[in-house]
């Protein structure tokens, strides 16, 4: 079943008529149309490209025509947004807005996502509304087969990246000239540009402060390293974190913690499975890091998908229940002033009596 498919019938459930999604996450989800991000929003798009799927299946998108041509089982309008004139991107985005909800017959009660329903689109858009986004988030957790395959695929691009990380990361190199060369690696083998989130962060101290950007500082012989490669590959996120040492064996107490984080890891693996609330997984992973002396103040892991940071989050307070085909994010890590910092990251595909990593490093 498409998603598609199970998005309409998510829509009966829930007594709406059309979902009308805005978020570039959610129009691949329903639709597979994917949304260019590398430069943020698009300067030749008039409004967020819009995705309408009827409680009967019916799908169309509007979309500027720099990324049209992508539609398959769905309605498609583009606009024009790139033209070697002046161009109103606004109006022609809400003429083509205007233009799909004439032909697919948009009428009745219309589910929108409140993040990213701009005010213009709203004004076009059937009075009677309901908000889709606790709804949807459940949805998109529960992933399809074809969606495991290009996780997958994602997951494996990322551990290649790992595994250039792991042979270019030598002294005198910046921080950026080793991600620039991870990247260069992961791009090549899924044949296009990914979008990439994450880091890489050499250092004492740069390893061990959480939220820096990869910079100019220079790698140094002994310098703990965390690398968080997360790429974009048609569409998916793959996820990933790597803790090492450069050219030199790990001292005793840095080796120490980092075993702790890695079997804290393993851990999740053997702990993971249906049926298991997140909130008491998190605190299976917390108090299982804290018997060797370590902890970590983010959360556990996340979702991911067309989004690289999905529900469910893995903190203390979510009481969801971890079900079959989710995709997770299991990411335990410590950080020590004058030590430096690791991070062990998984994707873990749960299955229906556990759970299983989607790519190793």
């Amino acid at each position: 079943m498409d998603n598609t498919t199970r998005l309409a019938e998510m829509l009966a459930e829930i007594g709406a008529d059309w979902a009308i999604l805005t978020s570039p996450d959610s129009v691949c989800f329903a639709t597979g149309h994917v949304v260019p991000i590398e430069i943020g929003p698009s300067p030749f798009s008039g409004g967020p490209t819009t995705a309408f799927v009827s409680r009967d299946g019916v799908a169309g998108v509007v979309c500027p025509n720099t990324d049209a041509g992508q539609a398959i089982d769905c309605e498609e309008i583009s606009y024009a947004g790139f033209a070697c004139s002046v161009v109103d991107q606004v109006s022609n985005y809400l003429a083509a807005v205007k233009t799909m909800l004439e032909k697919l017959g948009v009428v009745g009660r219309v589910a929108v996502e409140t993040a990213s329903l701009t005010a213009a689109l709203a004004d076009l858009l059937p009075a009677e509304r309901s908000v889709i986004d606790d709804s949807l988030k459940r949805l998109k957790a529960i992933k399809t087969t074809r969606e495991i395959g290009l996780l997958t695929r994602s997951a494996e691009v990322a551990a290649l990246g790992q595994k250039e990380a792991a042979g270019i990361s030598i002294s005198g190199r910046t921080e950026l000239d080793v991600l620039n060369g991870i990247r260069a690696r992961m791009e090549t083998e899924a044949g296009t540009r990914c979008a990439l989130a994450g880091e890489f962060l050499a250092g004492i101290e740069r390893s061990s402060t959480l939220g820096l950007m990869p910079g100019a500082y220079e790698l140094q012989k002994g310098d703990p390293v965390v690398c968080d490669l997360a790429p974009r590959v048609q569409g998916y996120w793959g996820d990933s974190c790597s803790s090492f040492v450069v050219e030199a064996e790990k001292s005793d107490e840095f080796a120490k913690m980092h075993q702790a984080c890695f079997e804290t890891l393993q851990f999740a693996i053997s702990e993971l499975r249906p049926g298991l609330k997140v909130c008491d997984f998190d605190k299976l992973l917390r108090n299982h890091l804290k018997e060797y002396g370590y902890s970590y103040p983010h959360h556990s892991g996340h979702g991911i998908g067309t989004s690289v940071h999905e529900w469910p989050r893995l903190v203390p307070d979510e009481a969801a229940m971890i079900e079959e085909n989710m995709v997770l994010m299991v990411e335990p890590g410590s950080y020590v002033p004058g030590l430096g910092g690791v991070r062990c990251e998984f994707m873990l595909r749960v299955t229906n009596s556990g759970a299983v990593p989607m790519a190793t490093f």
